[in-house]
C-alpha cells in the first residue's frame, strides 16, 4: 500500500485539482481496507466533520473500497479531496463488480446492497463498472 498527501499549496503548478485544498491518494488491496478506513477518518476529521457525519463518511469509504476490490486480487486507488465545504472520495479498481457477473448469486446481493447504502450515507454516490474496472465517486457537504 502506498499513499501520498498534498496540501493546498502543493497543487500549484502540478496540474492536480488547482482548487482543491487538500488531496490524499492511496493505493490498496483488499487486506488494506482497515488502513483505508483509518486514512478516511483522519481526512474527515481534518476536514471538520462531526462525529456522526465522520462515521457515515468512513463507512461509505469502506464500502466503496470493498466495491473496488470485490473481484480480487486487484489493486485499487483512493483519492480524497476537499473543495469548498465538500469532501470527495473517488475509488477506482481493476476488478469487476460481482453484480455485473452472470450467476453471481449472494455476492451480487452484497454489491446491490452497497449500491443502495452509499447514496444513503453521502450526498452523492455513483458506482460504475465496466471492462476497465470499477469506479466509485462519493461526496458530502461538511457541516
Amino acid at each position: 500500500m502506498s499513499s501520498r498527501v498534498r496540501g493546498h499549496n502543493a497543487s500549484r503548478g502540478h496540474g492536480v485539482l488547482p482548487v482543491a485544498r487538500e488531496l490524499t491518494e492511496q493505493t490498496f488491496r483488499h487486506p488494506d481496507i482497515p488502513a483505508v478506513r483509518r486514512v478516511a477518518a483522519v481526512f474527515g476529521t481534518r476536514a471538520g466533520m462531526g462525529t456522526a457525519q465522520l462515521s457515515d463518511f468512513v463507512q461509505a469509504v469502506s464500502e466503496a473500497a470493498a466495491c473496488t476490490v470485490a473481484q480480487g486480487p486487484c489493486t485499487a486507488r483512493m483519492r480524497l479531496w476537499t473543495m469548498g465545504s465538500r469532501v470527495f472520495c473517488e475509488m477506482s479498481g481493476d476488478g469487476m463488480l460481482w453484480a455485473d457477473r452472470p450467476l453471481a448469486g449472494r455476492r451480487g446481493d452484497e454489491e446491490r446492497l452497497r449500491r443502495w447504502l452509499l447514496p444513503r450515507l453521502c450526498d452523492h454516490a455513483s458506482v460504475e463498472s465496466g471492462p476497465q474496472g470499477v469506479t466509485v465517486l462519493l461526496s458530502m457537504k461538511v457541516g
